[in-house]
């Protein structure tokens, strides 16, 4: 069975805490991603910021000036290197979540899976039972 460490994305830039949102809306633009982990003083995950919380951000009309730490999702739904993908895509369809992070023992990121990783590799898994689906 594969395992987050097989379909994770590794080269993940995160923000830091106190990065303003501003910034973090422009990582995320540069960046083209829909999720921005976001991490303390010691690289220690701490939250999550996607899209999403930023667009709840825009319509109350709150300023993009404060810290990420303000707007960020700090309940986080965390996988190991060894947790199946079965059970990330249970935990992010329960929890209704586009990516999660992975952490290491220590709690420092070692990459995240999103959806589109998670898509990724069930065509892979199709096409390896049924070559040339995609073409």
């Amino acid at each position: 069975m594969a395992t987050a460490m097989d379909i994770m994305t590794s080269q993940v830039v995160s923000i830091r805490q106190t990065a303003s949102v501003r910034e973090a809306l422009r990582t995320l633009d540069e960046l083209d991603v829909r999720h921005l982990p976001v991490v303390d003083e010691h690289s220690e995950l701490v939250g999550m910021l996607s899209d999403r919380d930023l667009q709840r951000l825009r319509r109350s009309h709150q300023s993009m000036r404060g810290p990420v730490s303000q707007v960020m999702s700090a309940d986080l739904h965390v996988v190991s290197p060894t947790t199946e993908v079965a059970e990330i895509v249970d935990i992010m369809s329960e929890n209704r979540i586009g990516a999660v992070p992975v952490v290491d023992a220590d709690s420092h990121l070692a990459g995240i899976v999103s959806y589109v990783d998670v898509l990724r590799a069930a065509v892979k898994v199709l096409e390896d039972q049924e070559p040339g689906l995609s073409s």
